[in-house]
């Protein structure tokens, strides 16, 4: 993909962004700025995703012209077959070296083609081959191919018709050669079995019909029906060599042998009929002693089937008229004639020459087209001559090799070619010595063809190719390269003369260079002349050249570079891993790395340098600074991203260290350059924010504002830029990203200040003479400063800060992670308190202001004469309207806080209320119409499933005007429970124990008082003379029930009382579960008029239920006069007669 094409496709992405443009709202909010958050947040992240798709796109191959495609066959005008273009020739033709192709018609045959050799130029070639077309040996042998061949060698020669006739009749009066057939025997299959065993012992005898006493017998391969022979023989023929017939026969070898080893085969024989076999031959050893070989089968081969070129071919084998399978064998069959192999050698070379030069003049090929096919007639000749010459394999190949190679200097041929001739020539030339002269004919062929190949490395770029004929002539390419740096060269051969390879740097230099170095050195010289040509393309001078000009030259310059990376990975990588494991794109990697390096450096530290800094303000936000000259371009952040990208790139396919990775300290004053700059643009966007906002909810789903969204939507774009950033050094990344964290913070504590300032200015607080109206705007502006409050914390997670400070530990020491962990934990937690006081502030405001009508309006309910007030209505309505508005606009933390609030100077204003009636000695019915107003709040205040948190001073306030709210014996009776539950939370007691039994039956209470243990004593003696009272708890509802008491038990500590009491109670009063049974313990006197006190205790219904009759031990106590609920709300009713006289009673036994 060219530049053009990736610049286009980031235009029309750019187009389609600009199809949704920002509503007006986020235009009046971004106008300011000029979008700045924006520019540096997802716009860049946009334009980056863009950059890295376009880089990414597909390089695909480009369509090739129908017309191109496999090798075709069309007529030329003059008749002669004409190659059709080879798909490779097109695309290869750019990568020619400077020098230009020169025509086979403008040079001299003599000098420019035919190698310097003893006695040999065209005439005396041109008589040889004309030799050879009249003695032509081969099946293709006819008079009227003869004559097309002979006016095709003329033209090729060149040779004007008196000297051909001259020359033809010379070679008509030559002998004709002495021909000889090649015969190889390679293997034989599926022989028949000729041995008792099952197998043979077969051989071959080979012979011309003519002369069948000259025999030729191949070695023995014994135990075979499968056998492999691969062996040569030449077979001289006399004469007439078309009408010749060669006779092979297969035949069981059969060795001399006596009686007694024929016997000891008897184990070895196989089935009936190998038994038979051997009897026979035992038998026939003992009679006459003979040991004659069997024959198999034979085959009769004419010589005038075999072409030219020879064949290979499967024979069957027969024997007479038999139809019986006998076998097959496989035979290659070959005629030649007899003449000097380095004569013949030499003139093989000159007639490639000669033959393909004319195939290049009269075709009028391409560069890079032809790939080794010749035309009929040159085929025949050049195959004519081969056979004739009795050249090997590896003499065509090395002949052809010396041939297209000097050819290619001049007339670039294809890499196919050459490719193929290397497979023959490879195996054969490790094997021969260095000094050999066909080695020494090898590498000057190599010499002559390796320039073109490292020109193919060098201009892999050439923009009129497909990639799809470059990787054909790369991979030609690169196979030639893998078969030639396998082999060791010569020490007197120089295959990289420098005035060849001017551009391998080991030329200047003593270091040795072989292929593997210079295949790296095409590369770098490629990429070389590749980036100073993009760069000459790229840079256009101007006389005043601004920054941003200068980072838009690095931008547009890595774009490219890139491009040219993903073309090498998606396209050449493979290739050249798999055929030579060299690593392409890491090698122009490093080379790209080192001089983008050079040329970045500069420039960016220049441009950061440039860079003023800033005012920037104190946490105080006592002003804020214009933002009309404090501006930013994000082209330099873009040349970090398009840097930070390349450098992945690199760490992805190098594993060496890159120059360029060190790229980041160059942009650190810019970094923090843009910190200061986020910093006061955002406390004046988020200031116009709050004077955009209308204080209503952005939609029906959610309860907050604009200015919320809005200020969330700059932490969002600062957390999109610092993604981006994804600063690596963790030292600076720790210093950059506590900036933003602390920036985010006084963010949020200016948006709360000035939220409340804006709302304090709408929402109606007044005096307090007049009733609070609560307003939507401020329920909204709470939920704005509670929402960003929330946001904080996820949006610092998502900043990575818990990575970094574990990269910290690892980098320094687990202690100093800590610490900074420590500061900017501390700095949150400090944001975020400052902020939930500021939202507690206006909550306490706002209860304050609703206090006053709530007082009056719970006053005016509990009076008890005014039942026909609507006080409670009012406060109904009151309270309704406002919860009603809190709870639908606010959100369930705020509406949580908000009735903590109110509770909280409703609580101040009830124990208020509590303690003025108190003073007023109230009757217990206010405190019950008290009671009954604040459970009518209560069940107002719950608002779906939010309700006040604060249990522990409503439970308090609730027990409070319970108790005020009792009669004065509920209230004493209330008492007595308190002691019941202190006396069960006694372990022990100093005043002893008492254990009864007791049960609740149908008619009554059955009570039996057992004894006492450790009683204290009263008396003189140290003992005592008790008693138990028995009496039944409250009196109003036992009224008709008399005390029982037991038996006095003189001078006892541990009196055993064993004494029982039935009781008459009626249903009602057993089935109140809080009835108690008051134990009381005296002293008898001694003269019987009075008792003393010693201790009481208590057992409720409830209790006895549980005991089912067991037995009871209780501790006995002496009721304390304390700071108890019930004692002070009795002492309270200071004109209630039976409250008095308790109080009284309770004082005196407290203290007996």
């Amino acid at each position: 993909m060219d530049e053009e094409q990736m610049w286009k496709g980031f235009f029309f992405k750019l187009q389609e962004l600009k199809m949704n443009p920002p509503t007006e709202h986020e235009h009046q909010l971004q106008d300011g700025d000029d979008g700045f958050f924006e520019k540096f947040g997802s716009l860049l992240r946009q334009k980056s995703q863009i950059d890295e798709g376009v880089l990414k796109s597909s390089l695909a191959p480009l369509e090739e012209d129908d017309s191109i495609g496999a090798e075709e066959s069309d007529t030329s005008p003059d008749g002669t077959s004409q190659l059709s273009q080879d798909p490779e020739c097109s695309s290869i033709d750019t990568f020619a070296t400077e020098s230009e192709p020169v025509s086979a018609s403008e040079k001299d045959y003599s000098t420019a083609v035919l190698d310097s050799a003893p006695v040999m130029n065209v005439t005396d070639l041109y008589e040889e081959i004309l030799f050879e077309i009249y003695n032509n040996i081969g099946c293709e042998n006819n008079e009227d191919c003869t004559n097309t061949l002979i006016e095709f060698v003329q033209e090729a020669f060149k040779i004007p018709n008196a000297t051909h006739l001259e020359i033809s009749e010379a070679a008509r009066m030559k002998e004709p050669p002495n021909v000889r057939l090649n015969v190889e025997i390679i293997k034989a299959e599926n022989l028949m079995s000729k041995d008792s065993n099952g197998l043979s012992d077969p051989f071959v005898t080979l012979y011309l019909e003519s002369n069948g006493s000259h025999r030729y017998n191949s070695s023995v391969k014994p135990a075979t029906l499968n056998p492999i022979w691969e062996e040569h023989f030449s077979l001289p023929i006399a004469e007439n060599a078309r009408e010749e017939v060669l006779i092979v026969e297969v035949w069981d070898f059969d060795a001399a042998e006596t009686v007694k080893e024929k016997v000891n085969k008897i184990l070895e024989v196989k089935g009936v009929r190998g038994l038979s076999k051997l009897m026979k031959e035992i038998a026939v050893t003992a009679s006459s002693g003979k040991h004659d070989n069997e024959l198999i089968g034979r085959a009769a081969i004419t010589l005038k089937s075999i072409p030219v070129a020879g064949l290979t071919v499967w024979y069957n084998l027969e024997k007479g008229s038999k139809g019986r399978s006998r076998g097959s064998l496989l035979v290659n069959l070959a005629l030649s004639a007899e003449k000097n192999k380095s004569v013949a050698v030499q003139e093989h070379k000159n007639l490639l020459k000669l033959l393909l030069m004319h195939e290049l003049d009269t075709s009028q090929v391409a560069n890079y087209w032809w790939s080794g096919k010749f035309s009929p007639n040159a085929e025949i000749i050049r195959s004519q001559h081969a056979a004739q010459s009795g050249l090997t394999p590896f003499d065509c190949a090395l002949s052809q090799w010396h041939a297209y190679s000097t050819i290619h200097e001049t007339h670039k041929l294809n890499f196919t070619l050459f490719n193929s001739i290397l497979d023959v020539l490879v195996p054969v030339i490790n094997c021969m010595q260095s000094d050999s002269e066909d080695v020494k004919t090898f590498w000057d062929g190599v010499r002559r063809l390796l320039p073109s190949c490292f020109s193919v490395l060098r201009k892999l770029r050439s923009k009129n190719t497909s990639d799809k004929n470059i990787l054909r002539a790369l991979n030609e390419v690169l196979d030639i390269l893998k078969k030639l740096k396998d082999l060791e060269v010569p020490e007197s051969v120089d295959i990289f003369p420098k005035s060849v390879y001017g551009w391998i740097h080991t030329n200047d230099t003593d270091e040795t260079c072989n292929i593997d170095t210079a295949i790296v050195d095409a590369i770098n010289t490629g990429a070389k002349e590749w980036l100073e040509h993009i760069i000459e393309g790229c840079r256009q001078t101007k006389t005043h050249e601004t920054d941003d000009d200068k980072l838009q030259y690095i931008i547009q310059l890595i774009q490219m570079v890139r491009t040219d990376l993903q073309r090498a990975m998606e396209y050449f990588d493979k290739l050249f891993y798999h055929k030579i494991q060299l690593n392409y794109s890491a090698i122009l990697y490093l080379f790209y790395d080192a001089k983008l390096t050079e040329i970045c450096k500069s420039i960016i530290i220049e441009v950061c340098n440039n860079i003023k800094r800033l005012d920037v303000p104190d946490d105080q936000f006592e002003y804020l600074p214009s933002i009309d000259n404090v501006n930013m371009g994000t082209t330099l952040f873009e040349v970090y991203l398009i840097l930070k990208r390349y450098v992945q790139l690199g760490e992805s396919l190098c594993s060496e260290s890159l120059e360029l990775a060190n790229f980041y300290p160059w942009f650190e004053r810019g970094v923090t350059h843009w910190l200061d700059i986020s910093i006061i643009k955002a406390l004046n966007r988020i200031q116009k924010a709050i004077d955009l906002d209308q204080l209503k909810a952005v939609d029906e789903t959610v309860k907050y504002s604009s200015s919320a969204v809005d200020t969330l939507s700059i932490f969002y774009q600062i957390k999109i830029f610092w993604q981006q950033l994804d600063w690596p050094e963790v030292e600076g990344s720790y210093i950059f990203v506590a900036k933003i964290i602390n920036d985010l913070c006084r963010c949020c504590i200016f948006y709360a200040q000035q939220m409340s300032r804006r709302v304090e200015n709408i929402s109606g607080i007044g005096d307090n003479n007049k009733m609070f109206v609560l307003s939507q705007e401020w329920c909204i502006a709470i939920n704005n400063m509670e929402y960003i409050r929330q946001s904080l914390p996820s949006f610092i997670k998502e900043l990575g800060t818990d990575d970094i400070i574990k990269r910290l530990g690892e980098f320094r020491s687990n202690l100093e992670a800590e610490r900074c962990a420590s500061t900017i934990k501390t700095v949150i937690e400090n944001a975020l308190d400052t902020e939930r006081n500021q939202i507690v502030e206006l909550i306490e405001i706002v209860a304050r202001k609703m206090a006053p009508p709530i007082k009056r309006y719970l006053a005016e309910g509990a009076e008890v004469l005014a039942k026909d007030s609507n006080s409670m209505d009012q406060l109904m309505t009151y309270l309704d309207g406002s919860l009603s508005t809190l709870y639908e606009t606010l959100n369930e933390v705020n509406f949580g806080r908000i009735l903590d609030g109110i509770w909280s100077e409703l609580s101040i204003i009830m124990y208020d209320l509590i303690q003025s009636n108190l003073d007023k000695r109230r009757p217990p019915a206010f405190f019950q119409n008290l009671n009954n107003t604040l459970q009518t709040m209560i069940e107002c205040f719950k608002m779906g499933n939010i309700e006040a948190s604060d249990v522990k001073i409503l439970s308090a306030i609730q027990s409070r005007l319970e108790l005020y709210s009792l009669e004065t014996a509920d209230l004493i009776h209330q008492y007595y429970m308190e002691r019941l539950e202190y006396q069960k939370s006694q372990e022990s007691s100093p005043f002893g124990q008492l254990t009864i039994t007791a049960q609740l039956t149908d008619a009554g209470l059955m009570l039996t008082i057992l004894n006492a243990r450790n009683l204290m004593s009263t008396d003189s003696n140290g003992l005592v003379d008790s008693f138990v009272k028995a009496s039944f708890m409250p009196t109003s509802r036992f009224n008709d029930l008399s005390p029982v008491k037991t038996h006095v038990h003189n001078k006892n500590c541990f009196p055993l009382y064993d004494q029982e009491f039935r009781i008459n109670l009626s249903e009602q009063q057993r089935s109140v579960g809080n009835s108690l049974i008051l134990f009381s313990i005296k002293d008898k006197d001694l003269f019987g008029m009075s008792s003393q006190y010693i201790a009481e205790c208590y057992i409720s219904f409830a209790d006895l239920e549980e005991a089912e009759g067991g037995q009871i031990m209780m501790n006995l106590s002496r009721p304390e006069y304390t700071d108890s609920d019930s004692l002070r709300a009795l002492e309270y009713r200071q004109g209630d007669k039976q409250a008095k006289e308790f109080v009284k009673k309770l004082k005196n036994r407290s203290f007996s």
